[in-house]
């Protein structure tokens, strides 16, 4: 099996180990979507925007046929799944890397959840909703397809056929803009606030110094709550840092081995993992601290 293909501030995966993936790098002739995050103080109004039977908030994004939810699937909302479902794997619950517990607040984003645990989410969510009478039955929640989640970043057109062959493909562009390092308040990455909590542990396991962007500071050693940091123009929170989303997709549409995951994490400091083009991939099975999902919402009926 697989491990997650990343620049690691954690050097420890809970499923799947393997060889790391270089993707393909084609040739990108058009020119990106410039994406910008607004302030935290400044909320986007959310036009259409869609409240579901857990909280979690939904608005419609330009170019696809879906509503993202504006955040990370949370602790809470994953808790009611988890209550309603008794047997399921309960890692998520405590995650820890290097013995160093990561204990999360039910605001934060569930984290070890494998691809698996996310889809069966969305088919309780939808079977919840629909008889609540929330949702239509022409309605449903899934995980975003890769094209939907490039829609949502604000990325333009990009080159390839497949994940694997779109991974890297527009380059310099992040989910704040152009500039590198991120400005204040871009979102949770590795900073000091992760080297001083998890740097000497890393450091012992790896023997190196954790990777940090030099000069960011977000104040949060591993996750932070849902909405902490600006949303982008579509209202939405988080596409690039906090934890690693798995999307629809298989990365290799032939090989059908590894699904696809976008975004970064609280842990991710290298420029290349943190481009809104970067696709990274795992087996559907494979949980990891770094690693958690974001709902849409197919149709637009619903009230």
């Amino acid at each position: 099996m697989k491990q997650f293909s990343l620049v690691l501030i954690l050097a420890m995966v809970l499923a799947g180990c393997g060889k790391k993936t270089t993707p393909a790098e084609p040739e990108v002739k058009s020119e990106p979507k410039a994406g910008g995050l607004k302030k935290a103080e400044e909320k986007p109004a959310l036009v259409n925007a869609f409240t579901n039977t857990l909280g979690m908030k939904f608005v419609p994004v330009p170019g696809t046929d879906v509503s993202f939810c504006i955040w990370e699937t949370r602790v809470k909302d994953y808790a009611a799944y988890a209550a309603a479902n008794a047997g399921g794997d309960g890692r998520w619950k405590e995650p820890s890397a290097f013995g160093i517990s990561l204990a999360q607040k039910e605001s934060h984003p569930v984290v070890n959840v494998s691809w698996n645990d996310a889809n069966a989410f969305c088919v309780w969510l939808t079977r919840k909703e629909r008889a609540a009478g929330k949702i239509t039955a022409n309605q449903r929640y899934r995980l975003p397809t890769d094209a939907e989640w490039s829609a949502a970043v604000g990325l333009g057109k990009e080159q390839g056929n497949t994940p694997k062959a779109k991974s890297r493909g527009i380059k310099g562009v992040y989910p704040w803009g152009k500039e590198w390092p991120p400005p204040k308040g871009a979102g949770n990455y590795a900073d000091t606030a992760c080297k001083l909590k998890l740097g000497p542990k890393y450091k012992a396991a790896v023997g190196e110094e954790l990777p940090v962007i030099k000069g960011y500071t977000d104040g949060f050693a591993f996750t932070s709550p849902a909405g902490s940091f600006g949303a982008n123009q579509f209202g939405l929170h988080d596409l690039g840092g906090n934890v690693l989303e798995w999307c629809e997709d298989w990365y290799d549409p032939a090989a059908q081995e590894y699904r696809v995951l976008r975004g970064a994490s609280g842990g991710s400091s290298d420029p290349v993992n943190l481009m809104s083009s970067r696709r990274f991939d795992a087996v559907p099975g494979g949980r990891d601290v770094r690693a958690g999902f974001r709902c849409v919402l197919t149709g637009r009926s619903g009230r």
